[in-house]
This record gives C-alpha cells, structure tokens and sequence, in this order.
C-alpha cells in the first residue's frame, strides 16, 4: 500500500474524531444559547431592563452564527467521511473484497478481453475502477479495449499517470468532488452534449427590435414619470413586449428547454473545474488536459451566467420586467446561440478531457496498492523480459512471482492439473494490458514490443449458433492467421490446451500443423497442453517450459514456478482417488 494512503487514512482518521468532537461542543453551546435566549426573554417580560432588549438580539445574531459554524462542521465532517471510504476502497483493492463491488460493463467482441479477465466481473476492469460518471466508466472500458494503441500515446499515459503517483492528494479531492455532485454516478454529460445543437435558428433582427422597444418603452416610462406623456402609450409599449415574449417562448421552446437543461446538467461542474484549473501538473499530457478543462471552464461560465438570466423567466415578476425593459428572452437566446456557434467545441473537448483525468485516474490504482511495480520499457524488438512478475488481481503477499525471456519463439508449457500453466499466460497477458494502457506493471522488470494480443483460453460452445467448442477453436486460430496477413504488427499468442473439443489423433495432427504455421509468423506464442508429443516437435524455435508439483504426507503442493523442459509428472489419479472417483 502506498505510504500517502496509509498517511492520508491516519491524518483523517483523527481529523474525523475532531470535528465529531467540535460538532458536539458546538451543539451544546446552541443549546446553551437557546436557553439563555428563552430566559433572557421572560427576564425582559418581567423587568423592561434595557440592557436584556441588548441581549435580546445578542443572543439571536449568536445563535445563528452557531448554526451556521455546525453546518460548515457538518459539511467538513461529511467531506472527510468520502475521504475515508474512497481509502476504504482502495484498501480493499489488497484483499478480495473488491470483488464484491458492483459493476457493470458492456459486451465487447475481443476474446482476450474475457480470456485474460480484463472485462466482466472479477476483472481488471473491476480492479482498477475509480470512475465516478458514466462517461468515466466508458472511457476507462474503451482503453482497455487496446484500440490503436501507438508508441507516443503509451509514453505521455507513463509520464502522466507517475506524476499522478506522487498526487495521491489530488486523487482523493479528485474523486470526493465528483462524488458531490448530484446523480453523478447515473449521468453521462456527452449525453447532453446534443444541447449544444441548434436546430431551429435564431434571428438576430428579433434581438434588434426586441432592444428598440425596450428602450422605446423606458423612454415612455420615464416621460409618463414627468407628466410629459400620458400613461397609455407605456401601457402599450409594455402589452407589446409581453405579447412578443409569450410568442418568443412558444416559438423557440425547444432552444429555452436546451437552456434550462444545460443550466441544471453541466453547472454542476463548476467546483471540478476549478479544481483542476488549479492543480498544479508537470507531464505534457495531464497540462493539456487541464488546458483544455479551463477552456471548457470559460465556456461553462458563459453558460452559468445565461443560465442565470433565464432563473429571471421562473419568477413572474421577474419575467415581466425583464422583458418590458431589458429584451430578457432574446438576450437569453442570443447570448446562448452565439455561444453554442462559437465554443460547443471547445466545452465538448472539456467534458472528453473530465472523462480522460477519471480514466487515468484508475489506471494509477495499481501504482496505489502494489509494492512490485515498474513502468513497462516499450521495445521494438520482438522479445519479451520480465521479471518477478506477478498476477495483478492477487492479494500480492500470497501471489507467486515468476521471471521470463523470449524472443521470436512458440513457448511449449506442460504440467499437472492446477499447477498454474493458465494463470502463468494470463498473468503475462494482463501485465501486456497494463503496459499498452501506459500504467505500471506488477512486475520488477518488464520489457516487451507493442503487439496484437490472441487468446484462446475460455472456448466455449454455442448451441444458438450451432457452434462446438472445437469449432470455436479453430475460429480462433483462423482469426490469428488470417490478421497476420494484413498486418505487419507483431503478434503475442495465448492458447489454452490446444483443440482440446476433439479426439486424440485429430488433436495432435492438427496442433502439429498449426505449430508450423505459426513458426513463420511475426509472433510469440504460449501454448499449454497435455499431450507431450507436442513436446518432440523438433523446430529451432519450440521451447519447452513446465509446472511441477511435489507430495509430502499424502497432500499434493505447487510451487507455482516456471522451470525448463518438458513435465515429468502427472496428478489426475490422485486428484480422483482423493475426490473417491477411483479407488
């Protein structure tokens, strides 16, 4: 656990027990005065004592200031308890109680999204998520996704999440005043970002005549004031401008219903962006998204400030006067048409940008809670070196590391039931995931290329579509076959017991003739299997690998450590006598 945490939990911890203390002192001192107040006030009854009238207000302006310090008390101690769970979060990140959390992501059609955990339940998803908004929680899934991962775009995600490393701080305000606003968890802002379309147009000549007669009938108001007009010609000036109002409302309602909307949905942001305005950040990527969240910050202001005038059209009063004197409708309207005409793009690259710091955000979470971590070295050379790497889903104290290298090579890994040959590729493949996502790895070393990823672990079969797991599997390995044709990226393959879903004979001859295939792409390949003839394939680049189990007093344990060669060993029979399958 990173030591800001640990810092961070103690110093609000005792800042929580502060201010329950001072809220009691301060409900009792409310209290005190209250009484003082009903007393002072039979006293004055009685006696007509000047000097009680004096207490007599003393004692209210006193009680109110008490009321107001206990709801800034409150507020602060309310603010510190986000603090605290948002820490409580992170710490059950070490546990499995994160499992527990509730998610929520759509189906994507990748296979190694759901072959190496990175999306659905259990997840890396559902690890690193500290998203807030529903755009978040999008953003977050689409990086994962790896869609055109590049080399820059990889580096600016490394030097931006390291900075964010060292902020925990920002972190947790981050995340406390996006929890502050209203229903943030169930809104998505690009849905509303269709307000900033017009679709009926607004003329600027209504806004013109609308100006006239205001000033027309101010005129009037002020010479009807000196007895120099009679009344009736205000009194039609101002019927005038009413009835235009009432025709303005009912002829660009939709653009007055987007304004009301835009005032409600993106005003909430305020507080955020001024946060963010002022943070302090060093890497290339975190200054251009806050740039870009104070050019959205303008543009939000402009549209608070319109969403104030329009407050004017709620109140009758208000709206009367508004538009008999100060053209309020078509203010309003113009101020928001010539907004949305010249910033929509500036505040919709904003709300990107909100959405991007969220994503980053979370990618930092592993940086948070491992101690084994290091930023990936993003090679060109087809080769993969890692050290003490370990399975970031793990409780890190339990998780056994393992270090690896391979070149242009098809790795051959054998051993027993359960003795870790799967999780061994799946932990490579998610720390592959973290790296092209530009955050640390749980690993001390971890070198590699950018690669397409392959999988073919979880084949399952279709009976809606009529697929059988074998079939299933040979769809995968046409997929990897045919992308190697149109592509010149390198490729990194995961398979899980190689057609598994048919017999002996069809299994080992189709396996062979699939190593030879993949023996002149541009790839490295994990292949696991109990088939040991895979084992004698004599091609220069085949490497056998294996896991291995050991028995002491009847119990069956895994060391959980790659080795060279091929397995000697097997368990099956045991793991059935001591399931009493056989005798």
């Amino acid at each position: 656990m990173n030591h800001q945490i640990i810092e961070r939990k103690k110093k609000y911890q005792n800042s929580r027990q502060e201010q329950i203390q001072k809220e009691k002192r301060i409900e009792r001192a409310r209290s005190l005065v209250f009484l003082l107040f009903i007393i002072n006030i039979l006293i004055f009854y009685n006696t007509k004592i000047s000097i009680f009238k004096f207490l007599f207000f003393t004692l209210i302006l006193l009680f109110f200031l008490l009321v107001f310090i206990h709801n800034n008390t409150k507020k602060e101690k309310e603010r510190i308890r986000h603090y605290l769970e948002i820490i409580e979060k992170y710490e059950k990140r070490n546990t499995e109680q994160w499992q527990e959390e509730n998610f929520e992501t759509t189906e994507q059609s990748e296979d190694f999204l759901y072959d190496l955990d990175i999306l659905g339940k259990n997840s890396l998803f559902q690890y690193l998520d500290f998203t807030v908004s529903l755009g978040g929680k999008r953003k977050l899934q689409e990086t994962l996704t790896l869609k055109n991962i590049k080399y820059e775009q990889i580096k600016q995600n490394q030097q931006a999440i390291k900075e964010l490393k060292d902020k925990f701080e920002f972190t947790l305000y981050f995340e406390e005043e996006l929890l502050n606003i209203e229903q943030i968890k169930k809104t998505d802002f690009k849905e509303y970002l269709n307000l900033f379309d017009t679709q009926k147009k607004y003329t600027k000549n209504f806004l013109k005549v609308s100006i006239i007669l205001s000033f027309i009938t101010t005129l009037f108001l002020l010479l009807t004031c000196f007895s120099i007009l009679t009344p009736i010609y205000f009194t039609a000036f101002a019927l005038i401008q009413i009835i235009i109002s009432y025709i303005s409302i009912y002829k660009y309602k939709e653009q007055f219903d987007k304004i009301a909307k835009c005032s409600r949905k993106f005003s909430k942001l305020k507080n955020i962006y001024k946060f963010i305005e002022n943070t302090q950040f060093t890497s290339a990527k975190n200054k251009r998204l806050q740039e870009q969240i104070i050019n959205g910050k303008m543009v939000l202001n402009k549209l608070i400030h319109i969403a104030n005038l329009d407050s004017f059209r709620l109140n009758f009063l208000s709206y009367i006067i508004g538009n008999i004197f100060f053209a309020l409708n078509p203010i309003i309207l113009n101020n928001y048409n010539k907004l949305i005409e010249k910033e929509n793009k500036n505040f919709k690259i904003s709300i990107d940008a909100l959405e991007e710091i969220e994503t980053l955000v979370s990618l930092t979470t592993i940086a948070y809670i491992k101690k084994e971590i290091c930023l990936p070295k993003i090679d060109k050379e087809l080769s993969l070196n890692i050290e003490n790497m370990k399975h970031p889903l793990l409780q890190e104290k339990k998780c056994i590391s393992n270090s690896f290298n391979s070149n242009k090579d098809i790795n051959i890994i054998t051993g027993s039931n359960m003795s870790g040959k799967t999780s061994f590729m799946r932990t490579i493949g998610i720390n592959l995931v973290l790296a092209y996502i530009g955050t640390f790895v749980n690993a001390k070393e971890f070198t590699c290329p950018i690669m397409k990823i392959f999988t073919s672990i979880n084949v399952k079969d279709d009976i809606k579509k009529g697929i059988s797991t074998f079939y299933g599997e040979l769809k995968r390995i046409k997929n990897i076959l045919d992308y190697n044709k149109e592509k010149e990226i390198p490729l990194i393959i995961f398979i899980d017991e190689i057609f598994k879903g048919t017999n002996y004979n069809d299994r080992i001859f189709g396996a062979k003739e699939v190593l030879k295939k993949l023996a002149s792409l541009n790839c490295i390949v994990f292949l696991t299997t109990h088939d040991f003839e895979l084992c004698e394939i004599k091609e220069k680049k085949i490497n056998n690998y294996h896991f291995e189990e050991f028995y002491k007093e009847n119990k069956i344990y895994f060391d959980y450590k790659i080795k060279q060669g091929k397995c000697n060993t097997t368990n099956a029979k045991y793991l059935m006598r001591k399931m009493k399958i056989i005798d």
